[in-house]
């Protein structure tokens, strides 16, 4: 069975028609939706240099990135049937978190 090649309205990149959801591609779903926890994983990843830098208690803040890992490797996992490509995105979105947490933004 074949399907109709679109373009994702996010990223513009060509994909199967069986692949959408509204318009948009696996990734850039996946992007949207941990997108505000991919800001709380980098907000909590400077709180935790910046206490570490007083030789402050860290424990409980390296508690909390992971969990907020957890709550993105969920929804990842929700959108994506294939464990193989979940784990690849989840991996992809981590970087970008990590990546994100030394950029600094405008109010």
């Amino acid at each position: 069975m074949s399907s109709i090649l679109v373009f994702c309205r996010d990223c513009g990149k060509q994909i199967a028609s069986s692949q959408t959801r509204d318009g948009r591609c696996v990734e850039c779903q996946v992007r949207r939706s941990v997108a505000d926890l991919r800001d709380e994983h980098a907000r909590l990843w400077r709180k935790r240099e910046r206490y570490r830098t007083q030789n402050a208690n860290v424990e409980q803040i390296g508690r909390q990135i992971g969990r907020v890992e957890d709550r993105m490797a969920q929804r990842i996992k929700e959108l994506v049937p294939n464990d193989r490509e979940a784990v690849d995105l989840l991996k992809r979105e981590l970087e970008a978190a990590r990546g994100q947490r030394y950029t600094i933004r405008g109010v």
